[in-house]
């Protein structure tokens, strides 16, 4: 049977949207996926470094192949300009292939940037559809492009270093707390809010094979950002109270006794605090409610509990009390006191603050540091125990990890 001219022409009129829609498509194949950024300004200037991942590299390891040593797994290219959009136009004129920002999953910020103003980045990342707002926010003190090409040993691609899953290692050692983007822009422009961005610093030397020693990325303090300014860095050793004031702190080692003659490691987590403002004769007083509880990890010295648990609130205190100092020294809230006035005291914090124009902070504004730490097991015994102390302890008892 002859098909009617006219059927012919309207089956051509439906199908025509779908085959040109085709023809449209990007292959797969043929675009970068970009997996983190780095940004920098130096001179006028700012320089936009974009880390591209090899998917063959990590197709290979998946299925149990790839060679570490050969196979890098990313590539990092470079664009420089008068802004950001420039630098980024100038990236796009050398990549060769289209750049697709649909799997960017780290973005970070050079100390440099961080001193001129981040409002302006953070405002060009949220206007572009393709990024989303989890991403994860790091600064650094370090060379961008080393950062970027620092990959971790065993899978060579980057999807899983400090940059691209910060998780795993944070909930096993927390220190200083990873952020979001969306957390980020919150803590930015929230009223009596310090924003503290994790800074990743290269440690050489720390991991090995054979023929190389390889450089790894570890958090090495963090940027203090205040009304959108940059208020300067602490380092990793002047913040080891920050820890204790993080809800979000999953699990973190505590050496007692002294520095070079330990006698005890507790591993301490999840912490519970308050902090409590109150105003008197004009001025705001904090005191922080610290819970923890804990595990004995180590015993290098014969010691009783109640000793250890004293020891633990004094290093505790202490540790609190310097970071505090550290903040104060740089006119800074590193603990984010003035954000418990804020929400606890309105009124207060806008007439003591001036609406947060004042810095209203001094030595004496931490009035007092209480801490209570339970321990709940003493790690791994030698013997088994009797049965009544198995009975009242067993449910408690874990393993040194």
């Amino acid at each position: 049977m002859k098909t009617i001219p006219w059927r012919k022409a309207v089956l051509a009129f439906l199908f025509f949207p779908l085959l040109a829609g085709c023809l449209e498509t990007e292959e797969l194949e043929h675009m970068f996926y970009v997996h983190a950024i780095g940004i920098d300004y130096r001179d006028g200037l700012y320089t936009v470094y974009a880390q591209i991942l090899d998917f063959s590299t990590f197709a290979k390891q998946e299925g149990g192949g790839g060679d570490s040593e050969t196979e890098e797994g990313a590539w990092v290219g470079k664009g420089t300009g008068d802004s950001l959009q420039d630098a980024l136009h100038q990236l796009y004129g050398t990549s060769q292939r289209r750049i697709y920002w649909g799997h960017l999953n780290s973005i970070i910020l050079h100390e440099s940037l961080m001193k001129l103003g981040v409002k302006e980045v953070f405002d060009l990342i949220t206007r572009f559809s393709e990024l989303r707002y989890t991403l994860w926010v790091f600064g650094t003190r370090e060379p961008l492009q080393d950062v970027l090409l620092a990959a971790p040993i065993l899978e060579s691609t980057p999807v899983f270093s400090q940059i691209g899953d910060p998780d795993d290692v944070y909930e096993q050692s927390s220190f200083v707390l990873r952020k979001r983007l969306y957390r980020i822009i919150y803590e930015l422009n929230e009223p009596g809010r310090t924003l503290l961005v994790p800074m990743l610093a290269l440690t050489p030397g720390h991991w090995a094979d054979r023929q190389h020693k390889f450089d790894s990325l570890r958090v090495g303090g963090v940027a203090i950002i205040e009304n959108e300014k940059w208020q300067g860095w602490l380092s990793r050793p002047q913040l080891l109270g920050l820890r204790w004031v993080q809800t979000e702190t999953v699990r973190t080692p505590l050496l007692l006794g002294p520095e070079k003659q330990p006698e005890a490691v507790l591993m301490l987590e999840r912490p519970d605090v308050q902090i409590n403002p109150t105003v008197r004769n004009g001025k705001a007083y904090f005191t922080i409610n610290l819970e923890l509880t804990g595990t004995i990890s180590e015993m290098l010295q014969k010691r009783s509990e109640s000793e250890l648990i004293q020891q633990a609130k004094e290093r505790i205190r202490a540790e609190i009390r310097n970071t505090y100092r550290e903040g104060l020294k740089k006119k800074t809230d590193v603990l984010n006191l003035l954000d418990a006035l804020y929400r606890k005291n309105l009124p207060a914090w806008k007439k003591l603050t001036r609406s947060g124009e004042e810095f209203i902070l001094d030595e004496t504004s931490l009035a007092n540091i209480n801490v209570r730490v339970r321990i709940i097991a003493s790690g791994r015994t030698l013997g088994p125990f009797s049965a009544n102390h198995s009975k009242s302890r067993s449910k408690k008892t874990m393993l040194i990890e």
